[in-house]
């Protein structure tokens, strides 16, 4: 079981650090100008400089998603490009936030023949939207390791509400110290007629599964 403070932590995902002066990574420069709210990105700062974040591995890290479509098959795809990390809190018993960005543009798939619609402007439009941005308002745990996070994705210019059911792996023999490397799978199911997908109605179903595979080392400066 993971100790009692990694039950309440903070879950902030940043996907991208940014370089400055030297070399030396700045957390959260990329969501500046207004994409974020200001406290979030402030609570993000405060936990770099207190050793309490961790970034996403791009890796070995990927967000996956499957759909299915006419006769009975389902289409696979995954986004490789996906960075980030995580900030637990100074006090435990708080719920957090969190930030997820994927970038459309590494969208791979072995189904060669339905690829380029799913990138077309029907489905992802990957030309005109290359991110996709979740937002998590609360991080609500129901046991040592499983929790949901409570947020809202912006797929293609549209924001809906997003509930992810998500695990936490962090190895048994650091149970007493901040780990080096903890692991995060999620799922979810959204409606693809909420991000402005209407196109094949009686060929490809409403309902997409997201699935997160992201693995988070240590953030130092």
């Amino acid at each position: 079981m993971i100790k009692p403070a990694l039950r309440y932590f903070v879950f902030v995902v940043t996907l991208s650090l940014a370089t400055g002066p030297g070399g030396a990574p700045l957390p959260c420069a990329p969501f500046e100008g207004g994409r974020v709210e200001p406290q979030l990105l402030a609570a993000m700062r405060r936990a770099a400089t207190e050793g309490r974040l961790y970034r996403v591995d791009n890796a070995l890290s990927s967000v996956g998603f499957c759909v299915r479509h006419f006769p009975f098959q389902e289409f696979r795809g995954v986004f490789t490009d996906v960075v980030g990390g995580l900030a637990f809190p100074p006090d435990r018993t708080q719920y957090g936030q969190a930030l997820l960005l994927i970038r459309t543009a590494s969208l791979q798939s072995d189904n060669q023949a339905l690829a380029p619609v799913v990138r077309g402007s029907n489905f992802m439009d990957t030309a005109n939207y290359p991110e996709i941005l979740y937002v998590g308002r609360k991080f609500e745990w129901l046991g040592s390791t499983h929790a949901h996070i409570y947020g809202d994705l912006t797929v293609r210019g549209r924001t809906h509400p997003v509930i992810f059911d998500a695990d936490i792996e962090v190895p048994k023999d650091v149970l007493d110290s901040w780990p080096e490397r903890i692991r995060l799978r999620g799922l979810s199911h959204v409606s693809r007629f909420n991000f402005d997908m209407h196109s094949h109605r009686l060929f490809v179903s409403d309902t997409v599964r997201l699935c997160l595979s992201v693995e988070l080392v240590q953030w130092s400066p």
